[in-house]
């Protein structure tokens, strides 16, 4: 033991002499005053005893005190020697001690010296080191943890603290350090735990799994039963990592990430001569001791019987990498000379391959230069090849080959580092997703759309028939009639952007017919000269042996002149440009983009035909040209448009049983495509042009008076009031009823048999065509007509069953309600 010389010892023992003399002297001094009391009491008499017994007593009293500090201070903490008993147990402690006063190590035991020399720290002539001294060399962690023992505070009594450091000759080291503060002092306790946590049995020896630590160079550090008895050891010590794992650099030379986790198939090595195959898991993680240290977790029962674990040049891996086997596979591979896809290069790829890309020749290619990623998903160029399961993809888009997606395979050989990919192309499947997505979306807001219109509607008539009845009052010439004509005018505004919302929702009453689409677009360009202005050049392209198509005529007018607005103003930046129109037949099975092909397959015929509005113009972003269908949704400025026109082309084009499609590029342009199905048209017969086709006029009655029994149907009181109102002043006995279920009663109730029956469609409860299903024995003959916010198409079917049943749509006048009546009962009549 180290022992340190101090003046503490010289301080006790003079101490202890002094208060030996001044203890004898009291002693003294009490005899000595009984002594001259007694002789001096003969002359001097109680004098004497009062003086001399005082000072006795005197001398009394300060012996005793004099013997109570003694007793005192042998059990105050004052600074002496350790006890002999404490002295040997300091002495021969196993663990490492020493005792610091005033940054000074005053005593240390042989453990403390022999850690020194370990840990390579040098004595010197002086006193041995400080504890700080001894993990100067080790990591910024332990020091740390030095630092904060050799700082703890006062009030601190005790106080510990773990470390872990690496050192070449022993690796990992792991101590526990205790302070004892005391009187100044702080006793230091160093203990080595080094080989209890290599083979902690509490964290690895239950584990249903063989656990492992391992180091950069194959060290193993620690491992828990499992794993030794899978191996057949009962310790690692003279083993290393490569010993016991076939093919150990898919973990030694895999990069040292510690988001990343490794996982393949390999097999276990034993000391029976025997392999087993095991799932391998693991991942690289910094220890405190500033080294990476992976930590590895064994399956037992690989699916795989010789999983991944192939010598390199074996027969088996040359199979399944070879570049023949490959060549001629019915779907795309390709062969890249790196795992790391940022940096990957094409080494070959098969005649599939060749042609999803379009080139013969892609060798030297690097991934990054053919593929972009797609969505919100795993980026390719992140994903790691060694962590992928065999049943994972990314999906990816073929660069310059629009419309071209395909979901990638890797599969890697983790003994030859070979790497193939397997491409699937995914770009029909693609389209109809984003179309699923597109339609979902645009039928959620082509509902909403429709009630908004329908509830537009019901508003609309009621101001329109008060209007109505105001101006039957204000003719020509009185000072209200120009306002109430305004009224109307703006009426009449508003029930059309109503129309084009129905357009959208796909909800608007459409007559188709075979339409010649030359002479359609050449009748159409006249107008469109008009409308588009001088600065902007129109061109019309006219197809050969176009088919005709079944369209509403005027709807299919309303989607020319809608996209060549667009184009126009797309172009109005720039000053102007050029717009062309063109038209041509096109051949489902003629279509190479899949995924235009795939938007196709609901159409029954063959042949479509593609009418192309091109511009000159800006284009658009990606993230605009997702959202242009959108109802109001346009990028022009304040007041210059409602955003309903792409909405309403799309909605005619989707009710019209075709398909609509954008391209855009910026600084470009941007081409509209409508894809239209074939008109059916005779043999026989040749189309005729469709300036001469014209319905069939119904002549309106010059008198609307009448008499009838009329039942009035609606629950929008403020147009059922009006309305009846109005048919009474006409001479119509009319009962009104404000829902289904009030007019089935009146129904069953009533003995006087109803002329016409006039009923909203949409109503709460009984609807209308409920309500003439529940009453049509009780109706009989009675005509009826249908009013409502919705488009005629909506009722088809209903009015197509009952051949009685016609139907008004809302807004309506005064004189087309009085019309309608008049030709219903004068027909029934």
């Amino acid at each position: 033991m180290v022992s340190v010389i101090r003046d503490s010892v010289v301080e006790e023992r003079h101490n202890s002499s002094g208060g030996s003399l001044w203890k004898f002297m009291l002693v003294v001094l009490i005899v000595l005053s009984l002594v001259l009391g007694y002789v001096f009491a003969a002359d001097f008499g109680i004098r004497s005893w009062l003086l001399f017994g005082g000072m006795a007593i005197l001398g009394g009293v300060l012996l005793v005190l004099s013997i109570t500090r003694s007793a005192d201070a042998a059990v105050a903490p004052v600074s002496i020697p350790i006890s002999t008993a404490l002295e040997r147990v300091f002495a021969r402690s196993p663990h490492a001690g020493a005792i610091v006063e005033n940054d000074r190590v005053v005593r240390a035991n042989d453990s403390y010296l022999e850690l020194m020399e370990r840990l390579g720290v040098d004595q010197g002539e002086a006193d041995p080191p400080l504890p700080a001294k001894l993990f100067d060399q080790v990591s910024e962690e332990a020091k740390a943890a030095v630092f904060r023992l050799s700082n703890m505070d006062e009030t601190d009594a005790f106080i510990e603290e773990k470390v872990e450091f690496w050192t070449e000759e022993e690796g990992l080291l792991r101590f526990l350090l205790r302070v004892t503060a005391f009187q100044g002092q702080r006793v230091w306790e160093i203990l080595d735990f080094t080989h209890d946590a290599k083979s902690d049995p509490e964290l690895l020896a239950k584990a249903p799994v063989g656990l492992m630590a391992v180091a950069e160079d194959g060290e193993l550090i620690s491992a828990n039963d499992v794993i030794l008895d899978w191996i057949g050891v009962s310790s690692f010590e003279a083993l290393s990592f490569r010993d016991i794992v076939e093919h150990p650099d898919g973990i030694l030379a895999a990069p040292k990430d510690a988001k990343r986790t490794i996982r393949f198939d390999t097999r276990l090595l034993t000391q029976k001569n025997s392999a087993t195959p095991v799932v391998l898991v693991g991942s690289w993680s910094p220890h405190a001791s500033g080294r990476m240290i992976a930590s590895l977790a064994f399956h037992g029962h690989s699916s795989v019987a010789y999983a991944q674990a192939v010598p390199v040049g074996s027969e088996d891996v040359e199979e399944r990498f070879s570049p023949v086997a490959a060549l001629d596979a019915p779907f795309a591979t390709v062969d890249i000379d790196s795992s790391d896809f940022k940096t990957a290069k094409i080494v070959r790829g098969n005649n599939a391959f060749a042609k999803l890309l379009g080139k013969s020749d892609c060798k030297g290619i690097a991934l990054q230069e053919i593929f972009v990623p797609i969505g919100t998903g795993t980026s390719l160029f992140e994903v790691d090849p060694m962590t992928v399961l065999p049943d994972q993809s990314v999906d990816v888009q073929i660069k310059g080959r629009e419309g071209r997606f395909v979901s990638v395979y890797p599969k890697i050989d983790r003994t030859s580092g070979r790497c193939r990919l397997y491409l699937v192309d995914i770009s029909a499947r693609k389209v109809l997703e984003d179309q699923l997505a597109q339609s979902q979306k645009m039928q959620a807001i082509g509902r909403l759309v429709a009630e908004i219109a329908h509830d537009f509607n019901n508003l609309l008539a009621a101001i329109r028939l008060y209007t109505d009845t105001l101006l039957g009052r204000h003719p020509i010439g009185d000072p209200s009639y120009p306002e109430l004509q305004q009224i109307n005018a703006n009426v009449n505004r508003a029930a059309s952007l109503v129309k084009k919302l129905l357009g959208y929702s796909r909800k608007q009453t459409i007559r188709a017919e075979n339409l010649d689409v030359s002479e359609t677009l050449s009748d159409m360009a006249v107008t469109l000269k008009q409308v588009l202005g001088e600065k902007v050049q129109l061109e019309i392209k006219h197809g050969r042996n176009l088919p005709p198509i079944r369209v509403d005529k005027s709807q299919f007018d309303t989607v020319l002149m809608n996209l060549a607005v667009n184009a126009r103003d797309a172009m109005k930046e720039q000053g102007g440009g050029k717009i062309t129109i063109q038209s041509e037949t096109i051949s489902k099975t003629s279509i190479d983009n899949p995924g235009l092909k795939a938007s196709l397959d609901f159409i029954q015929t063959d042949n479509v035909v593609k009418i192309s509005v091109i511009d000159t113009g800006t284009g658009m972003t990606d993230e605009i040209k997702a959202k242009i269908f959108e109802p109001f949704f346009t990028t022009k400025g304040q007041g210059e448009g409602t955003g309903l026109g792409l909405a309403t082309v799309y909605g005619i084009v989707q009710q019209s049983g075709g398909y609509l499609a954008v391209e855009s590029e910026l600084g470009v342009g941007t081409t509209f495509s409508v894809y239209l199905p074939e008109g059916i048209a005779s043999q026989e017969t040749e189309i005729a042009p469709v300036a001469k086709v014209m319905p069939p006029a119904v002549k309106a009655p010059s008198d609307l008076a009448g008499s009838g029994n009329i039942l009035f149907v609606e629950d929008e009181d403020s147009v059922r009031i009006i309305a009846a109102k109005t048919l009474r002043k006409r001479g119509y006995t009319v009962t009104e009823a404000c829902d289904g279920e009030e007019a089935f009663e009146i129904i069953e109730e009533t003995d006087t048999p109803f002329d016409l029956m006039i009923s909203d469609v949409v109503m709460p409860g009984m609807d209308g065509p409920t309500l003439l299903k529940k009453a049509r024995s009780q109706l009989k003959d009675t005509r009826i007509v249908f009013i409502s916010g919705y488009a005629e198409e909506e009722f088809s079917e209903l009015l197509a069953e009952e051949p009685d049943v016609t139907f008004l749509p809302k807004p309506f006048t005064l004189v087309q309600l009085a019309e309608k009546v008049k030709q219903q009962i004068g027909e029934a009549a």
